[in-house]
């Protein structure tokens, strides 16, 4: 008999495949002229210490939150300062909305911030790198208000009456969410924030990705609200953030923080820039 998969790792595959999808499905609209051995061989040369220390920091960012953080929480100030705000976007709920909106929280995210990330490598590998150098600083930026100042989420605060629409689609999707998130830690939104900043770097890119990615990181920010995981002033609060980030990634030389590594020898070479630019 075949052991039964954890509902967390049944999650984790679940998430993972259907970002694997789209971002295959990414690079054949966006990326068609690139070969899978080239772009496995710049994966070794250069991108798995971009993407590998950004998964680490997100790794190492969500154990802090979740073994250290104030005991009580500030979510009835935010509730004091919105009001029903969330509670008024979810009256357009229905079944198909559900669904569409839990597929674009749990893949739409992963899959603009990776794409992007070799999107922009395609037309300008130094603007990819202060992408990376962004990113890192976003999350990073976040770290003292996961732990100083914990927010519960919308659908878990009473007085809200926000309907936990995320966790009434599949079991395994809600043990997945609770496994992996304090649920007080919705101040700022990262799933703002990141697909905010993947569009400031997706302009370095053409204007028909920049076009794409707007629209899926307009829908990832909404799907935040529709399924009660994030308040506005998260959202807003988020923005201020990514500003920041933006400035530090465009001001500090990436290279200082983030070498270019030598993988056994292997240099990167400098990749043809992108001549789409519709």
């Amino acid at each position: 008999m075949v052991p039964a998969v954890p509902p967390a790792m049944a999650y984790t595959l679940l998430v993972a495949t259907g970002s694997i999808l789209a971002l295959v499905g990414c690079a054949a609209v966006f990326l068609p002229d690139r070969r899978p051995v080239a772009f496995a061989k710049e994966l070794v040369r250069t991108d798995w210490k971009y993407l590998g220390v950004a998964w680490l920091v997100t790794a190492g960012v969500n154990e802090v939150a979740h073994q250290f953080h104030a005991p009580g929480t500030f979510t009835w100030v935010i509730y004091e300062v919105e009001g029903s705000l969330v509670a008024n976007v979810q009256t357009i709920a229905n079944p198909a909305l559900t669904a569409f909106f839990i597929a674009i929280y749990l893949i739409g995210l992963p899959t603009i911030v990776l794409f992007t990330y070799f999107k922009v490598k395609a037309h300008d590998e130094h603007e990819s790198r202060r992408y990376a150098l962004g990113y890192l600083t976003l999350v990073s930026l976040a770290v003292p208000f996961f732990i100083f100042v914990p927010v519960g989420i919308p659908s878990l605060y009473a007085p809200a009456e926000v309907r936990p629409l995320a966790f009434g689609v599949d079991p395994v999707i809600t043990a997945g969410m609770f496994a992996t998130d304090t649920m007080v830690k919705a101040l700022p939104s990262l799933h703002t924030g990141l697909a905010a900043l993947a569009v400031l770097y997706a302009r370095k890119a053409t204007r028909r990705y920049t076009v794409f990615a707007t629209g899926l990181a307009a829908t990832v920010v909404l799907s935040t609200f529709y399924l009660g995981i994030h308040w506005f002033v998260d959202a807003a609060f988020a923005l201020v953030l990514v500003g920041v980030a933006y400035v530090i990634s465009r001001r500090v030389d990436p290279e200082r923080v983030l070498p270019v590594p030598d993988f056994f020898g292997l240099r990167p070479k400098v990749l043809s820039p992108d001549r789409e630019t519709e």
